[in-house]
């Protein structure tokens, strides 16, 4: 068993010297991530099959991005798994369709987050990696070991993005220039200082596929939800002390499933009693709130594989590294803010 300490990974410099670090630092680990991942995941639910995954991740790979593309070489050369083995277990990734239940809310004047990510292969999951980029804005993300792209991350200047599955349009031969999902939000936390940042990444960088995209700026203590399609996006309203969603849209597209719903309901449920509580320790309170049951999933095979709590503004991060399900059974651990020193707060909101 990987214990906490184990699972906060780290590693500086080029692209290849991280990627080289992190696979000499996870070692024999990862092929067993991989081989687990797939085999328990997308193979199990009849996701995607093994021609279909043989003929789509050559060209893909072939079209990655340079950054990218050295990561995973250096991964590859630091654990001895073939980088087109990576390969299938990234694109295999981005090909699924996940549930995830988040909430954003002000409590004391500054926005937390909280949010359950929920897939397969349980016993995959529950890292956290520090990147430290040579010339990009170093980032902490969660996910598996060795992961490339990430679905949640914050970096140093306070930028925390999310993203969730979201059903309805999806490029059915999508043109060249789209991006994975999970490679748009790694370039944005990369790249991006602010949500109008985010925003023009949005405006130049189709997708393949739709999502709902959660962003906070803690050092201005500006939030917003984005629901995107490959193409288009718009931003969701914010009028009270929280903004909540799963895995459906709220402005008019596909309905979604009754689970997603009734995630959505327990989670205003509890937003509303947690609103009421005195002296309540907001983390805390977050926390039982994820670990809801009618929020938190648990299945056999699949359900909630990490969370996350934290608070962008005060550098507050809370994660679950291991254990299922996750928010109520995984093993929270407070993560020490990354770069003291950096990127202090303007105010909150």
């Amino acid at each position: 068993m990987v214990k906490g300490n184990d699972r906060i990974l780290r590693a500086g410099g080029t692209p290849y010297e991280i990627g080289h670090s992190l696979g000499q630092r996870i070692g024999p680990r990862l092929a067993w991530t991989v081989d687990t991942y797939i085999a328990q995941g997308p193979a199990a639910f009849g996701v995607i099959d093994a021609e279909r995954l043989t003929r789509e991740t050559e060209p893909w790979l072939e079209g990655l991005a340079n950054r990218y593309r050295q990561e995973l070489e250096g991964l590859a050369d630091g654990t001895g798994v073939p980088l087109r083995r990576l390969a299938e277990w990234i694109y295999v990734e981005a090909c699924t369709g996940t549930g995830c239940s988040s909430v954003l809310m002000t409590i004391d004047g500054a926005t937390w987050v909280a949010r359950n990510n929920d897939i397969w292969a349980p016993d995959t999951w529950g890292y956290a990696t520090i990147r430290d980029h040579a010339d990009r804005i170093p980032t902490l993300s969660f996910g598996m070991p060795g992961e490339t792209f990430t679905a949640t991350g914050i970096n140093r200047d306070r930028l925390w993005l999310h993203y969730h599955f979201l059903p309805g349009e999806t490029a059915a031969d999508p043109p060249e220039e789209a991006w994975f999902e999970f490679q748009w939000m790694t370039e944005a936390l990369e790249m991006c200082k602010s949500l109008a940042e985010v925003e023009a990444w949005l405006h130049r960088q189709p997708r393949r596929g739709s999502m709902l995209l959660f962003a906070v700026d803690g050092r201005i203590g500006d939030r917003a939800v984005f629901e995107c399609s490959p193409t288009s996006h718009c931003r969701w309203p914010d009028t009270g002390s929280a903004i909540l969603g799963t895995n459906h849209s709220i402005l008019g597209g596909p309905e979604g499933t009754p689970e997603s719903h009734r995630r959505r309901a327990a989670l205003e449920h509890g937003v509303q009693e947690l609103a009421a509580s005195v002296n309540s320790d907001p983390a805390m309170g977050l926390r039982d709130l994820l670990a809801d049951p009618t929020v938190e999933q648990h299945r056999v095979g699949y359900g909630t594989v990490y969370s996350n709590v934290a608070c962008p503004a005060l550098g507050c991060l809370w994660a679950t590294l291991g254990g299922f399900p996750a928010a109520s059974c995984g093993d929270w651990r407070q993560i020490p803010w990354p770069w003291p020193g950096k990127s202090k707060p303007s105010g909150t909101r």
